[in-house]
């Protein structure tokens, strides 16, 4: 008999609910939208989000491009070119250019070209006092600049000088002396900007 009473209690309670009415909710639902918001996302009504700014950034079309700047196209750079420098030999104790000295200076300024400059270096061989030799050897190099100079060169010239120093060979026999009786000649451009 204990069950009776409960379920007569299961019953009244379901028929109780039943006749309780229902609410249909007929509000219309917010539309809410995302917005950006002091360095958070948010949700807002749709009329109560914050409004862009001027400092807010607003992608509407393609940034501007900028047109194209005109370089002028490079110009072609001269590179630095060295010939291989020629020697010219001399008598002993003489300043004089021989026949052979002026066809080898000849054929070395047919390769010169506009802005080379020329190094003339005299040099002597070992016999005779250091005073000598330095006086023959600059004679020796003027005479080659000079030489260069009725021939029309126009480049600029150096001319360098020392008797009694930078030999081509020791100096320990006749033929020796003669090869370091001589004016070296450096040809040489600079790079130009």
């Amino acid at each position: 008999m204990n069950r009776l009473p409960v379920a007569c209690l299961t019953v009244l309670s379901l028929l109780s609910a039943c006749a309780v009415e229902k609410t249909i909710n007929t509000e219309v639902p917010t539309r809410l939208s995302l917005t950006w918001d002091r360095s958070d996302w948010r949700l807002c009504d749709q009329g109560e989000c914050r409004k862009p700014t001027s400092k807010t950034v607003l992608l509407v079309a393609a940034p501007p491009t900028a047109e194209p700047v005109f370089r002028e196209p490079p110009k072609p750079v001269r590179v630095a070119r060295k010939l291989a420098p020629i020697s010219v030999t001399f008598q002993f104790a003489s300043a004089t250019l021989s026949g052979l000295a002026e066809m080898e200076i000849k054929k070395a300024v047919a390769l010169i070209e506009p802005g080379d400059s020329i190094l003339v270096e005299g040099r002597t061989d070992d016999i005779g006092s250091q005073a000598f030799n330095d006086r023959l050897a600059r004679k020796r190099a003027a005479a080659v600049a000079a030489y260069l100079k009725r021939l029309g060169v126009k480049s600029p010239i150096d001319i360098r000088s020392q008797g009694m120093c930078c030999y081509a060979i020791a100096n320990n026999s006749d033929e020796s002396r003669a090869i370091n009786r001589r004016v070296d000649l450096h040809f040489s451009s600079t790079q130009k900007e």
